[in-house]
């Protein structure tokens, strides 16, 4: 009934021996899935189709076999299942009697073993005197405890030996210094006693009873007085009379003690000393005398208590061994009855509740199953490819989901563009190509610009990281505003990395960072701090010398002031800042300005960093007025459309001249210019 027997016999149907019995058994004509199978594979075979499985919760096995023919497989369960029932029942009688028949020949011998040892027990309990107490495991032989008493005693007379030895030595360590003998009868008193201390002294006998009398009147009447104390008060009849009687008591008791020293003090040193000596030389001889009577006794009842210990071992271990038999006795009966009971009961009693039938149904191939589980499949495989390419490609797939996921517009698409020769403003494309198409996206730009509903006078160009072009694309629109006749100031506010100042080739130049540290009046700094360009109506405001504290410098008022300046001199102002996630700069500029351009490099930015820099941008209370995808390809699939036919009168050679913007300098981080295709 329990599960790991259920399973034990579940697989011991599909077992070989069971398998490899049923086939003996099997009728030639129902050996058809054997016929083109060697005979040492065909119990591989038969197992391989045959199944054996319990149904939960319940005592039975499901018993199947496929078959090419149904009357086959039927049969060959059947024979399988015979062959299994005449393996139990073969296996359990044999096994039974063969371990009947063991049982009972180590019974036959540890009876006879137990006998012997049962009366060696009792004989030993007979020669040595044992004393059986039931429940008494603290109870010591009397020959054993008599011997340890003795060392007791032995011991405690040792030591008064010693100390009255002790106290010999110091007398007459004190006698030959001249010293006064009555300061050592304290000493003498404790080592032979109060008793014959005051005899020495001159007192009687019955002074030595009356002494004692007292002594004893003296206890109980403390006694007495501490029962009381709990229940009546210190001016109590009866608490009082307990007082004064054993003050009484205690002050004639001193009165003797007094008169005894008394007689001692009176004692000169020539007679005191003798006697102090002569009692302490006599209770030394005393104490050798008791030691001496306790060694021998202790030594006799050492032996005898040694021997008597030796048998008590030997008696405990034969106890044990007895104990250890008659428990091996019993357990060998409850094995004999059971393997008697299971001799003529099985363990399991195997009954077939359903004959094997044959299946008309073919097992296999199931075809519906297998349309629904590849219809199924297929679906669930797209599924994970799908939601597997979501989660790795965190890039936005078109414009639209970009502008759909950042909630801003999507103002222009600028394409990859190659490196142009020339340094500074020379290889800026809206300066160098302003006829090629790949120009048309900064038209485009600053056309999306104007059509906004904001004011879009002073605007700041940003990215969510590094390298992603926005250097490029604020001096390639700076240079199509001045183009379109608008007065136009390029600021570079990047105080950290200044790539549009090593761009235009500005390195050493007074600038931005001149302007945000200057104390006194700031007019003059800004108008040296102005850069004029070949480009008609385009000056530029290099970011200067570095500062190590550009934050604090971007919160002055003078970057305040310099806007307010620039409104009444330029129509447009375009400003530089470093990238939003990078640092704090972009956020303290935004709120100065009428709003911000994000630029995203599509197939390098993450959607979630480029959605956090626009919400980190926007909750400094700043205005994104949209966003620029730069370095977009046809490959990338956003599908670069403004066409070739607008007719701005080149030729298709002038259509292939692109140049890389991140190239001349953008926001990699580096002062120098290198031209280089971008990553």
């Amino acid at each position: 009934g329990s599960e790991s027997v259920m399973t034990t016999h579940k697989e011991l149907v599909r077992s070989p021996v069971v398998v490899g019995r049923a086939i003996e058994q099997l009728p030639s004509e129902y050996r058809v899935d054997l016929i083109d199978e060697p005979p040492h594979k065909w119990v591989e075979s038969i197992s391989g189709r045959l199944s054996a499985s319990a149904t939960r919760k319940t005592n039975f096995i499901n018993v199947g076999y496929e078959s090419l023919h149904p009357e086959a497989a039927a049969a060959v369960v059947r024979s399988v299942i015979e062959a299994y029932l005449a393996f139990v029942e073969e296996t359990h009688r044999g096994t039974a009697a063969d371990v009947l028949d063991v049982l009972t020949v180590e019974r036959d011998d540890l009876e006879s073993e137990l006998l012997q040892k049962q009366q060696y027990l009792n004989d030993m309990r007979e020669s040595i005197g044992h004393l059986s107490l039931p429940d008494r495991e603290d109870v010591v032989d009397p020959i054993i405890a008599r011997a340890l008493h003795l060392n007791d005693a032995l011991m405690e007379a040792q030591q008064q030996r010693i100390n009255l030895e002790a106290s010999l030595a110091t007398v007459r360590l004190a006698m030959s210094r001249g010293e006064s003998l009555s300061q050592y009868i304290s000493l003498v008193q404790e080592t032979v006693g109060e008793r014959a201390m005051l005899a020495a002294m001159g007192l009687s006998d019955s002074d030595m009873q009356v002494l004692a009398a007292q002594q004893t009147t003296l206890i109980e009447l403390q006694a007495k007085l501490e029962q009381l104390k709990p229940f009546y008060g210190p001016a109590h009849p009866e608490i009082t009379s307990l007082t004064q009687r054993i003050a009484a008591t205690e002050e004639h008791l001193a009165t003797y003690r007094s008169l005894a020293a008394g007689r001692s003090d009176s004692l000169p040193n020539e007679e005191l000393g003798p006697m102090l000596t002569s009692m302490l030389t006599q209770a030394i001889a005393q104490a050798e005398q008791q030691v001496n009577q306790l060694a021998v006794s202790f030594e006799a009842a050492r032996v005898e208590a040694a021997r008597q210990s030796g048998d008590y071992v030997r008696l405990a271990m034969l106890e044990r061994e007895v104990e250890r038999l008659e428990q091996l006795h019993d357990l060998l009966f409850d094995k004999i009855a059971t393997v008697d009971i299971h001799q003529v009961q099985a363990p399991i009693r195997v009954t077939i509740v359903q004959e094997p039938l044959p299946d008309d149904e073919p097992a296999s191939p199931q075809l519906r199953f297998v349309l629904l589980a590849s219809l199924f499949g297929g679906l669930a495989l797209g599924l994970g490819v799908v939601y597997v390419q979501d989660v790795l490609d965190d890039r936005f797939g078109s414009p639209e989901e970009m502008a759909l996921q950042l909630g801003s517009r999507m103002l222009a698409l600028v394409k990859r563009l190659d490196p142009l020769p020339g340094k500074g403003i020379e290889a800026v494309q809206m300066f160098a190509k302003p006829q090629a198409s790949e120009s048309e996206a900064f038209r485009t730009l600053r056309t999306s610009i104007a059509l906004s509903a904001e004011v879009t006078d002073r605007i700041l160009i940003t990215s969510s990281e590094p390298s992603d072009g926005k250097t490029t694309i604020s001096a390639n629109l700076a240079v199509s505003y001045a183009q379109s006749g608008k007065r136009t100031l390029l600021i570079d506010s990047d105080l950290r990395k200044p790539g549009l100042t090593a761009m235009l080739g500005l390195k050493g130049e007074q600038g931005l960072s001149d302007i945000l540290s200057c104390e006194k009046e700031i007019w003059g700094v800004i108008k040296g701090s102005v850069q004029k360009t070949v480009v008609e109506n385009l000056d530029v405001i290099p970011a200067g010398a570095r500062r190590p504290d550009p934050a604090e410098l971007l919160l002055g008022p003078n970057f305040a002031e310099l806007l307010a300046w620039a409104d009444g001199v330029y129509d447009q102002v375009l400003i530089d800042c470093p990238p939003v996630l990078a640092v704090s700069d972009a956020q303290i500029v935004g709120r100065l300005v009428d709003g911000g351009i994000l630029v995203v490099t599509p197939e390098k930015n993450h959607r979630h960093l480029v959605t956090r820099a626009r919400n980190t941008f926007s909750a400094s209370g700043s205005i994104l007025i949209g966003v620029v995808a730069n370095r977009v390809s046809d490959q990338a699939g956003y599908g670069y459309g403004y066409g070739y036919g607008y007719g701005y009168g080149h030729d298709a050679s002038l259509e292939d001249e692109t140049q890389d913007h991140n190239a001349m300098g953008g926001d990699d981080g580096t002062e120098d210019f290198h031209p280089r295709r971008a990553a």
